[in-house]
């Protein structure tokens, strides 16, 4: 038998920080990988959220031939280069500080400049009457260099990192500006065989290219998706060998109910055999039924529930209430599409929401259809990023695909809440921004001084 009575459940199903004992290698994701990092390009790994992008790293590289770093929305290429040579051990001094980089904080001014002590050997020569001495002296000094230029960081990276990957995760929590200037250095570090590997949450190809051109020939892109049904049903399998457990009765459903997510498969596969009581590989054979997985769909969508409304609740909340030019309520685009999402129209959000295709729907329930123009969906769709960012939104649940002119969801519990959700609770629970601005404007009547 593959199994053992020393497999846990949280070890062989679900999400975890760690590789479980469940994942599958793919040919054309993995291969692709592992030929990727060895011809010395740079690396970007894609898809939407919990589809495998970390565990393929966990995969594939140990952990000692990697630096990793954790973008965040407030990163910036500075933070990250510094970021890497805390880890490589580099001690370096702030040349406005003047301050120890292990031991305070930077400042937020525009701090690009470091100091890294060297030391240098020379000799010293001493004469008298009768003989030449000459004596190995070592001396320290301080080199400057400034991690706004790439070339400055490029000399650290080959002097420190010794031939380590760069691993930058999450990269779509970064600042539109901040991942071009990215992009940018990408095309320097790559030309001196330095390899960045990119994770990030987004559906479309060559999403670097779209700000630095040069990149392009120069990233070999690795997407995760598409899930086949096939691997799903094959990860299923591996699994019940190491718990000694049978999905039959329900592998079907279970495969449909994922939306091809493995990250919502794992889930709904651990919560299965913890709802049949299997915390550990049985010793008997433990048969899975659709009583257990009801169970563990409904507990799965109370549990991203949470998460989902308050990202909606986040999204439609409106600042503004009225147009500085027309003084006439906003349009409010974010609350319609919210409303578009939790209708039961017939839209397929899966294959993406074309451009057309969100300006009629919008325009077909708005109050104010007449005024809503092409520009105002576009100005919706290109910021759309950076607005989730900006509401805290993170993960993002939506992307934009310039390239195609199609928003899609990237976010693969989405789908799944969806199916399962009360949408009319939610909506119904959701600000309505014009009820919010009618009332505003009532309050404004009455708190005016001028009012009789």
């Amino acid at each position: 038998m593959l199994w053992d009575s020393y497999n846990q459940t949280i070890n062989v199903f679900g999400i975890k920080n760690e590789l479980i004992a469940s994942y599958l290698d793919r040919e054309l994701v993995d291969d692709r990988f592992k030929s990727a990092i060895k011809d010395g390009k740079e690396v970007v790994v894609y898809g939407a959220s919990k589809q495998g992008k970390t565990s393929l790293i966990l995969r594939n590289i140990s952990e000692q031939t990697y630096v990793k770093v954790e973008c965040s929305p407030k990163s910036t290429p500075i933070d990250i280069y510094k970021s890497i040579l805390r880890q490589l051990d580099v001690t370096f001094y702030d040349s406005i500080s003047q301050s120890l980089s292990h031991t305070k904080a930077f400042s937020t001014l525009d701090n690009f400049k470091i100091s890294i002590p060297c030391s240098f050997e020379y000799n010293k020569t001493f004469s008298s009457e009768n003989d030449i001495k000459i004596e190995n002296s070592t001396t320290e000094r301080m080199i400057d260099y400034n991690l706004s230029l790439s070339q400055d960081v490029i000399e650290l990276f080959k002097k420190y990192l010794n031939n380590k990957y760069i691993i930058l995760e999450n990269f779509h929590y970064l600042n539109m500006e901040v991942q071009e200037q990215l992009a940018y250095d990408l095309r320097s570090f790559q030309d001196n065989h330095i390899v960045f590997i990119i994770l990030g949450i987004w559906r479309e190809s060559n999403r670097l290219v779209q700000f630095n051109g040069d990149l392009l020939d120069r990233v070999t892109e690795v997407p995760v998706e598409p899930w086949r049904k096939e691997d799903l049903s094959k990860v299923i399998d591996k699994g019940s060998e190491l718990l000694n457990v049978d999905f039959t009765e329900i592998k079907d459903d279970l495969i449909l109910s994922c939306f091809n997510s493995i990250g919502i498969l794992q889930e709904l596969c651990k919560e299965c055999c913890l709802n049949a009581g299997v915390i550990s590989t049985s010793n008997n054979l433990v048969v899975i039924t659709k009583s257990h997985l009801e169970n563990a769909i409904k507990n799965k969508v109370s549990q991203y529930g949470i998460r989902h409304v308050r990202n909606f609740e986040s999204f439609v909340e409106v600042s503004k209430q009225t147009s500085s030019q027309s003084g006439k309520p906003t349009l409010a685009i974010p609350y319609y599409f919210i409303k578009i999402l939790l209708s039961d129209n017939k839209i397929d959000m899966e294959q993406g929401l074309s451009r057309k295709d969100l300006l009629d729907s919008i325009r077909s329930i708005h109050h104010r259809p007449d005024d809503v123009r092409s520009s105002d969906i576009g100005s919706f769709l290109n910021g759309i990023t950076q607005y989730q960012i900006n509401r805290r939104i993170n993960p993002p649940f939506i992307d934009y695909d310039a390239g195609v002119k199609r928003l899609k969801i990237i976010d693969s519990t989405l789908f799944f809440f969806l199916r399962y959700c009360d949408k009319e609770e939610i909506l119904s629970d959701l600000i309505n921004p014009l009820d919010f601005s009618s009332a505003k404007l009532i309050e404004d009547l009455f708190s005016n001084e001028n009012y009789e």
